[in-house]
């Protein structure tokens, strides 16, 4: 299990050593203005495989919520060290921590308490999101107090019950009106995005085709790995991901509310919008880690702490528990982290090299 680190600063240092074994092609995006929480240099590291300028890329992305990054960072390391040669005509990019102050100080946002994953937004206005004016009374609470935890989530369950669970999903899409709560869209570009798009033309702007993975972790039940393709159903990008990974569309939502939400401003998303003359397909693949309470605990406690709690003395034993939260030491876990991810990976690359047209 030594592919996963504890730390950003040793997560950064495995996945350039596993690159430079693999002779792969290292450029750095550093982030001007701003050191991670050891005081080390911020950067967004680029490991490239494959001929340059490739018409087929697979794009594969570490650590868009931070703290997630440390499993998808063991992966890449994982991936880098047993591929075997990659088919003619195929390029990959691994974007190793591609919102990098989030993944130092161990939690989902950006250093504006941004939700990056929100944060591709077309156009900027403040919408009101209904649902979650009604349900920030149960999700603003205090993480110290283990009662009143238990208490707002099974409350929370019990608004939803009566109310209707398509109010979460309303509140995953994102919101851009309570900027000291979750999945918090921001007022404009964040740094991580901005620097993201710049990625994409370095790397992917001569390309046809672009298949693409965005790790996260969360979403699922323990042990169970997730993808999620947003892509409209009988759309050319959404047949060949399920292809791809052999998805079925008869399985069963992981959402209570029985389908994916509405999400808006997803960095997947923007891969079409910065490439629109390419054909793009993938999915967010997603670990699961822990039952619904488990998660709802620990978003919670993670807004806590960018917000009411963040002068807390116990700030840094908090922020170990959440970055342990979204990637648990439990071995069982780990394995199965080190052998489905590269699979996942492997599986991108033979699909794209056969996707023609």
């Amino acid at each position: 299990m030594t592919y996963f680190a504890d730390s950003y600063q040793g997560a950064r240092q495995n996945f350039l050593e596993a690159a430079e074994r693999s002779n792969a092609r290292i450029k750095s995006y550093p982030q001007p203005h701003l050191r991670g929480l050891d005081g080390e240099v911020l950067s967004v590291d680029v490991a490239e495989l494959g001929v340059r300028h490739a018409s087929h890329v697979a794009l594969v992305i570490a650590g868009t919520h931070g703290a997630e990054g440390y499993a998808a960072s063991a992966i890449m390391c994982r991936w880098l060290d047993g591929r075997t040669t990659l088919p003619t005509g195929v390029g990959v990019a691994l974007v190793h921590a591609v919102n990098p102050w989030s993944f130092s100080f161990k939690t989902r946002t950006t250093e504006n308490n941004v939700d990056l994953n929100r944060n591709f937004l077309s156009a900027w206005s403040v919408r009101e999101n209904l649902a979650y004016r009604e349900l920030a009374q149960f999700l603003h609470c205090s993480p110290m107090d283990a009662q009143e935890m238990l208490n707002a989530y099974r409350s929370y369950r019990a608004y939803l019950d009566t109310h209707g669970w398509h109010l979460e999903n309303d509140i995953l899409s994102g919101q851009t009106d309570h900027p000291d709560g979750l999945y918090y869209a921001g007022t404009g570009p964040e740094w991580a995005n901005t620097n993201f798009r710049r990625i994409l033309q370095a790397h992917a702007g001569k390309a046809s085709h672009v298949g693409f993975i965005d790790f996260h972790t969360g979403v699922g039940e323990f042990g169970e790995v997730v993808h999620l393709v947003c892509a409209p159903k009988g759309s050319e990008a959404r047949r060949q991901a399920m292809q791809w990974w052999k998805l079925d569309e008869v399985d069963g939502s992981p959402f209570k509310a029985g389908a994916l939400p509405a999400y808006q401003g997803l960095l997947c998303q923007a891969i079409s919008d910065e490439l629109p003359d390419c054909r793009v397909a993938g999915a967010v693949v997603e670990f699961g880690t822990s039952d619904a309470y488990g998660m709802f605990r620990s978003d919670g406690t993670d807004r806590w702490l960018r917000n009411e709690g963040r002068s807390d003395p116990a700030v840094s034993l908090l922020r170990d528990q959440y970055r342990n939260a979204c990637t648990p030491p439990d071995v069982p876990w780990r394995k199965l982290v080190l052998d489905a991810g590269p699979r996942c990976i492997d599986d991108l690359v033979t699909g794209l090299s056969e996707w023609t047209g």
